[in-house]
């Protein structure tokens, strides 16, 4: 009996064993099947990104078709009426425009930047430079002695117009500058502002960060210590005859003067020639000029959310590009990411909890009008803008992501099918240029950005070589499907 009795003791106790394993088992099953849904979700998208991108071909009808689009330009504005339409033709739940007042800088027909300098010609013409170059790039391309050298420049955005002639000064540091300043020894001289890239950073916008400042405010300080123009070395750590424009600023309070980027190659030549030829002399001209503001307009397409409409979600690039090239890379391929990423998303039939916006702003790139009036609206209409995506940082290979620490945790649970894709770098912190305004709207909006491989960034960056020809539809796909992916963890992750 008490055999029977223990049989029967074993059975009702590896029964209730067997019941709670598989009273537990719905859970792990839930997990595993949403993880395998994730899974197939991420598949589904790089595989129609990479099999039937649309990307890649809408941005050489942008490149191709309109080019550089400036802010305040009528290539700018062909290029808003082309987006409407491109939008509308695939059919979101809105497409519509917000109406922006935007500055208005053209170059002008006159930009000639010559460069007299004995010591050259008669080097050029003995065939012997010695050591006495930094750069052979600017001597391979000019050969043969010269009167006068054309040097490879540009003007900065936003630059006043004026002829000057004079002999070149180069400076390397904020404090040179000064030192030299003070000392009264750029009166009456042109300034080469010659800080280069740190080129041991792995991370390129490091090494942009740590010099863009004299391109940004460098008239300022040299205006104040009597200098006639400034030439600026290109923010680029490749060596080339390609200068790179970029927006200068004024203050009311000191004479505006010239600003001028020139190639690395070309500040490489000049810093030599400041060391070896002291009867050296350069003569800038220019007639570029700042019009009346112009009425513009940022671009916007939406999916509805199915349970959470009035929550946004935001995801764009900049629109507007500078005339040097055809913002292809910066930005075109930051708005045909995000506007991949919506249309793989309706594609697939994906129903969205909340509402997802893709953005085009108008105006980065010298007065960041599109993000500021973006976020005004949105204050004045009360919405409730739960996150936002911002991609200017080109269309190359997609490493990984910036997020936000506030929702760092949600979206690192999705590292490991991120990294299945090469997009499994998740740093803290995200953002851009033209989404930070909406945090004045609503602190708790949590910010990402995509991170691209950053390697070539700035060979291109602002530079007449930002083509269509430049970008690659591989790695663009990639970024689109990226995107698209991100979203999706936002759009399931947030509340």
């Amino acid at each position: 009996m008490k055999l029977v009795r223990i049989k029967k003791a074993l059975f009702f106790l590896l029964g209730s064993i067997n019941c709670l394993s598989i009273s537990a088992q719905p859970l792990n099953i839930v997990e595993q099947m949403r993880a395998k849904d994730d899974s197939a979700m991420f598949k589904a998208l790089f595989d129609l990104a990479l099999t039937d991108g649309h990307a890649y071909k809408r941005l050489g009808e942008l490149c191709k078709g309109v080019g550089s689009r400036l802010s305040g330009s009528d290539n700018a504005e062909r290029g808003i009426i082309w987006a409407v339409s491109m939008l509308k033709s695939y059919q979101f739940d809105t497409v519509f425009t917000q109406p922006v007042m935007v500055p208005r800088w053209e170059r002008g027909e006159i930009e000639s930047v010559n460069l007299y300098s004995k010591v050259l010609t008669n080097h050029l013409k003995s065939g012997k430079l010695g050591d006495d170059y930094n750069c052979e790039a600017f001597v391979e391309a000019n050969p043969k002695p010269q009167k006068f050298y054309p040097l490879n420049a540009c003007a900065l955005g936003g630059s006043v117009g004026g002829k000057v002639v004079g002999s070149v000064v180069t400076v390397n540091s904020n404090r040179e500058l000064d030192s030299l300043g003070k000392a009264g020894k750029l009166r009456g001289k042109i300034v080469l502002l010659n800080r280069a890239f740190d080129q041991t950073l792995l991370n390129t916008f490091q090494a942009y960060g740590g010099c863009v400042s004299q391109r940004v405010n460098g008239a300022v300080p040299c205006s104040k210590y009597g200098a006639l123009a400034v030439l600026v070395r290109s923010m680029s750590n490749r060596c080339d005859l390609h200068p790179h424009t970029g927006v200068t600023h004024y203050d009311d309070s000191v004479t505006k003067i010239p600003m001028v980027a020139v190639a690395t190659a070309v500040a490489d030549l000049l810093e030599d020639i400041c060391l070896i030829d002291p009867y050296h002399w350069v003569e800038i001209e220019l007639n570029c000029r700042t019009l009346p503001d112009r009425l513009s307009a940022n671009v916007i397409a939406s999916s509805m959310g199915s349970k959470y409409p009035e929550k946004i979600i935001d995801f764009g690039g900049h629109f507007d590009s500078w005339d040097e090239g055809e913002g292809a890379h910066d930005d075109g391929a930051g708005c045909m990411h995000a506007f991949e990423a919506l249309r793989l998303l309706k594609a697939m039939g994906y129903t969205p909890r909340h509402t997802l916006r893709c953005v085009f702003w108008i105006n980065e790139e010298n007065g960041l009008r599109g993000g500021t009036e973006y976020a005004r609206l949105a204050a004045e209409r009360g919405e409730n803008h739960i996150a936002a995506l911002e991609s200017d940082r080109g269309g190359f290979v997609p490493r990984g992501f910036g997020v936000d620490s506030a929702i760092l945790p949600g979206v690192q649970k999705y590292q490991k099918l991120l990294d299945a894709y090469g997009i499994g770098t998740i740093e803290k912190g995200g953002g851009g240029a033209d989404i930070g305004p909406l945090k004045k709207v609503n602190p708790n909006t949590a910010f990402v950005s995509i991170i691209p491989d950053s390697q070539r960034y700035f060979d291109v960056h602002h530079a007449e070589t930002d083509v269509f020809e430049n970008v690659n539809k591989r790695e663009l796909h990639l970024g689109a499907a990226a995107v698209a992916a991100m979203i999706y963890i936002l759009d399931q992750q947030l509340d």
